[in-house]
């Protein structure tokens, strides 16, 4: 049985989302999991399962933050305008290559992210998050 039910990848690299889902698949993290390579795409289908369907709002999103057109911290503002319900469901862990202390400085300013977590995602990270019920 998967940990959640809905996880949401955001990053513009494709080999990456693959990768990701894959190491999430083996750890039976989610029992769905989608990508979306571009976060403005991301966004306007949250829009759209707001109003059509909030039970499939996402658990968990993993959001890379350095993006073409609509980069991670722009998404984040956008996100705090969703209600705020669907913001208290889903979890946001910023998954980046950044190691910049002022990126995860910049992190713990949203109340939506519980987490930041460096490139790649992997089995002992997902284990780390296992045992962090409250990050959960």
């Amino acid at each position: 049985m998967a940990l959640v039910n809905n996880v949401l990848l955001i990053d513009d690299d494709l080999v990456f989302n693959l990768i990701s889902t894959k190491t999430l698949q083996i750890a039976k993290f989610g029992n769905s999991i989608t990508c979306d390579l571009d976060a403005t795409q991301a966004l306007s289908k949250l829009k759209q399962i707001v109003k059509m369907n909030p039970n499939e709002f996402p658990d968990i999103i993993f959001l890379d933050i350095n993006m073409p057109k609509m980069d991670g911290w722009e998404f984040l503002d956008e996100y705090k305008k969703f209600p705020l319900f669907i913001c208290q469901k889903c979890k946001v862990f910023i998954l980046s290559s950044s190691i910049d202390d002022s990126d995860i400085e910049k992190s713990k300013t949203y109340k939506s992210v519980h987490g930041f977590i460096s490139k790649p995602l992997t089995l002992s990270k997902l284990e780390e998050l296992y045992s962090q019920p409250e990050a959960l």
